[in-house]
């Protein structure tokens, strides 16, 4: 039998793919065993047959057919979709009917519907047109929600859903207040681009853009706490980074989709991984190209230990991490070593123009 991270490495989908077979019923649910030592504290773990690598397969062969999901659901005797699920990698499903939700909970999808991305220079004219790619200046902010394993674990599946959707909801309008740039991602999480732009600066939106989220998220966490009556923080871990990158767009069954093929989206969800209880961390690249006046409205720094033993915040000092993930993200999912170019904590950020600037 097979636990759904070895299915991942060896079918290379996404846990979201994954789930959303789930949900369509055309790949089994796991059986639930008690966790092995090497599970760390996940408090069960789901094991598939070995044959599901083969569905897998079949699956993944009949969507480059140009098959929908709802006709590949039909063809292995799959279920109306749950609420959550997706058409086809992002695109919306049909009319969901309700099921009763199922004991197992498996390792959460981040995002389980996916909006249309906001207008960029690389966002399609029309349906179906592909656009030339090319090299292009762009920032790329990174978010996870943390624990979201825990959380998905605590949750009933609806209600789990109905969280996610909401997160969303509130930071999908952010994107869009600052010019950003929905894109896709490999993995878990939410990836937004900020390309120059005419009039401003793309990496001050991206700032900007960051510091609401942060802002938002307080409001989402204290509704939650107020709703479910537990004393869970919601936190998006945010990081940032900048750089001269490849981006396009690909199509896939008729539809086309925002990409990008650079390692700034992997710097920044290296970033992200390691930023814990809502940071904002960026590189010094990102805040060397911002303008006097912007920088002298950021409070950045990094906090180290005194003497003493207790930490201290020190403004103005980058930082360059390498030591395991495992506490952006919760014990059991990200235990390798990240090596982080030198980075900053954002703390504040002043946006109006009046204000009196940090020192």
């Amino acid at each position: 039998m097979l636990n759904s991270k070895e299915i991942l490495e060896q079918t290379g989908i996404s846990r979201a793919t994954l789930n959303n077979y789930i949900g369509w019923g055309i790949v089994p649910r796991p059986e639930v065993l008690p966790p092995g030592p090497q599970d760390g504290e996940a408090p069960r773990i789901g094991y598939f047959p070995d044959e599901i690598v083969g569905r897998i397969a079949e699956i993944q062969r009949l969507k480059k057919d140009g098959w929908s999901m709802t006709r590949i659901a039909e063809h292995f005797g799959g279920r109306p979709p749950p609420p959550g699920a997706v058409e086809d990698e992002g695109l919306p499903a049909p009319a969901p009917t309700p099921a009763p939700a199922a004991g197992f909970r498996p390792d959460p999808p981040f995002r389980p519907a996916a909006p249309q991305p906001a207008a960029s220079p690389f966002t399609p004219a029309e349906p179906g047109r592909k656009r030339a790619a090319g090299p292009t200046e762009v920032a790329v902010l990174v978010a996870g929600l943390q624990h979201s394993t825990r959380i998905w674990s605590e949750l009933p599946p609806e209600e789990y859903f109905e969280l996610i959707n909401q997160i969303w909801s509130t930071v999908d309008p952010i994107f869009r207040r600052h010019a950003g740039t929905d894109g896709k991602h490999p993995a878990d999480g939410m990836v937004c681009y900020f390309f120059p732009l005419p009039t401003g600066s793309y990496l001050w939106n991206a700032l900007l853009a960051a510091q609401e989220i942060r802002q938002a998220m307080r409001r989402v966490s204290k509704e939650w706490q107020l709703k479910k009556g537990w004393s869970t923080e919601l936190y998006m871990n945010i990081g940032i980074d900048e750089g001269r990158e490849w981006l396009g767009t690909f199509k896939s069954a008729g539809e086309v989709e925002f990409t990008a093929l650079a390692d700034t989206i992997n710097q920044a969800a290296r970033i992200s991984d390691f930023s814990r209880f809502g940071a904002i961390w960026v590189t010094r690249n990102l805040l060397g190209k911002l303008s006097d006046d912007e920088r002298r409205r950021l409070k950045y720094g990094v906090r180290r230990k005194n003497s003493d033993g207790q930490h201290v915040f020190l403004p103005c000092v980058f930082s360059n991490f390498q030591r395991p993930a495992a506490h952006a993200a919760g014990a059991g999912e990200r235990l390798e070593e990240i090596a982080i170019a030198p980075i900053a904590e954002i703390v504040e950020i002043q946006s109006g123009s009046g204000r009196q600037a940090f020192p």
